[in-house]
């Protein structure tokens, strides 16, 4: 008969008296000093990882935050090395490519298949088909008269064309099938031999190509973007770190200005200052027609400068808090102490031990700025307050895009998808970054 062990009794602190019980049954050999291969087993040595080879090797973990990775590297690519591989300029005027629709056939083939499918007129339509039905004795009925209007509207009037699918139509009609729109001049490029790029998105009214407007417009904004958040990052951590250090009034008096800044409206400082600038630029412009920053100045416009000096202005406060926070705890650390003890001063303590002991926040706080930049540029070039024309921006493109929805919807609907993809990528990686750099998360 087996032996019975009693379980103890849940919070009970009575021992386990059972398990001491077989301590009797431990032999000399349990004793003895541990080998060298055993010791080996048990101590194993690694190989020191640095903090940033460590948050690397948490954010390559972190399968969200490598595709976002992925989309921005991807999204850099298409904006900065793209433009080169493609022929067109974002300004220019392609003739006889006007209104192209992307992955569609070429202008003088569109026209020959809407003539073809054209339905006969409606009413003439009705009126033959009521005067057929009486000379059988049949009835037309307002369902009947509804159906043929129906199919006359979708173009299926055209009866020899009529269970075809759009690329068979163009086979029967002796068109050939382009995967991509082409200009008339383009179309004789093709006929003699010559290559020729196609309009992947599209062209415009103008016969710009899209991609190519759609490369700058992301170039633009990723620039934009990246300069915000530098500007942000140098302004904010300065101020920040100041009024950590310093405390007191200096901090209290510094934290009053960044509840006054936070109080203004950022569309309305951008609206005033690009108003207030423009007919200074305007006039430096006419001044100086072959300065170089002249010539800079007319193709971004007075409005994209005046953006910069509202992100100089106002979106400094919130890495200028974070960084004030951090500050204010790591001022009281015993390395602080020493360094000032050893003569060290403020702006030393402040430049050497205290901001680099920030830069996880630093980094993520950065990261996160840029989509704000970028949705900010977006709305404001929606507006028509942003980038000067011809150059062009995801979110003019949209607005120009606003006048013909209904006819063409593709040149709306592509830079909002870049816009969307773009922020949100820079979102999720800027989460991975922040869960990577937090020691307080490491595991």
């Amino acid at each position: 008969m087996a032996k019975k062990t009693k379980k103890p009794v849940f919070g009970s602190l009575q021992p386990d008296v059972d398990g001491m019980l077989d301590w009797n049954s431990l032999t000399p050999a349990d004793f003895a000093p541990a080998g060298q291969e055993e010791k080996d087993d048990f101590i194993q040595e690694r190989k020191s990882v640095s903090y940033w080879a460590d948050a690397w090797r948490r954010l390559r973990k972190n399968t969200v935050a490598m595709v976002a990775l992925g989309v921005i590297i991807l999204l850099v690519l298409y904006a900065f090395v793209g433009p080169m591989l493609v022929p067109y300029g974002y300004d220019e005027f392609n003739a006889g490519a006007e209104n192209l629709y992307p992955w569609h056939y070429s202008l003088e083939d569109q026209a020959t298949y809407a003539e073809a499918t054209a339905a006969v007129d409606p009413e003439e339509a009705i009126a033959q088909a009521k005067a057929e039905a009486e000379a059988n004795g049949e009835a037309f009925t307002a369902v009947d008269e509804a159906i043929l209007r129906a199919q006359i509207k979708t173009g299926s009037g055209a009866a020899q064309y009529e269970g075809m699918k759009e690329s068979e139509i163009y086979e029967a009609l002796g068109l050939k099938a382009k995967p991509f729109g082409y200009s008339t001049a383009e179309l004789q490029r093709i006929e003699n031999g010559e290559s020729v790029f196609p309009h992947i998105f599209g062209t415009d009214r103008y016969g710009r190509d899209i991609m190519v407007r759609t490369m700058y417009a992301t170039r633009v904004s990723m620039v934009i973007g990246l300069a915000a958040a530098l500007i942000v990052l140098l302004i904010g951590a300065i101020y920040g770190s100041i009024s950590g250090y310093c405390g007191g009034m200096v901090d209290t008096v510094m934290q009053r200005i960044v509840d006054v800044i936070y109080s203004l409206p950022d569309v309305l400082i951008i609206l005033l200052i690009a108003t207030a600038m423009s007919p200074h630029i305007t006039q430096f412009i006419t001044d100086n027609p072959n300065n170089g920053f002249a010539s800079f100045l007319r193709t971004v416009g007075p409005n994209l400068i005046g953006m910069f000096i509202a992100f100089a202005m106002l979106y400094w406060v919130s890495m200028s808090r974070i960084i004030r926070g951090q500050i204010l705890t790591l001022k009281k650390q015993e390395y602080v102490t020493a360094a000032r003890a050893l003569g060290a001063s403020s702006g030393r303590i402040i430049k050497r031990h205290l901001l680099p002991n920030c830069i996880g926040q630093i980094v993520v706080t950065t990261c996160l700025q840029i989509p704000s930049a970028i949705f900010t540029e977006s709305f404001m070039s929606f507006l028509g307050v942003g980038v000067l024309a011809p150059l062009t921006s995801l979110g003019s493109m949209c607005a120009d895009a606003l006048n013909g929805i209904s006819s063409y919807p593709y040149r709306l609907i592509i830079p909002a998808i870049i816009i969307s993809v773009m922020i949100l990528a820079f979102n999720l990686f800027g989460d991975g970054l922040r869960d990577a750099l937090d020691p307080r998360l490491k595991k």
